[in-house]
């Protein structure tokens, strides 16, 4: 942290040199900087590659999960 606010990352796969393994090699590079912590959202094998990764760095990964809506839960 610097001044206490936490810092971020924007790592764009290099799709030139890597192609197909561009957003997993995004991922590493990501990780070279042993983050404090990841967050991953549902979407593809690309977000649980990385959750994957950062675990067995014992990096503390925060998994959010998709919900159903249910009736009367105001997301009619």
């Amino acid at each position: 942290m610097r001044l206490g606010v936490a810092q971020t990352a924007d790592v764009k796969p290099d799709w030139t040199r890597h192609r197909n393994a561009a957003p997993f090699k995004r991922n590493d590079r990501m990780l070279e900087a042993l983050p404090i912590g990841v967050i991953v959202f549902p979407g593809s094998g690309i977000a649980a590659n990385l959750a994957d990764k950062a675990r067995s760095l014992g990096i503390p990964v925060w998994q959010f999960a998709e919900t159903a809506a249910k009736p009367g839960d105001g997301a009619e």
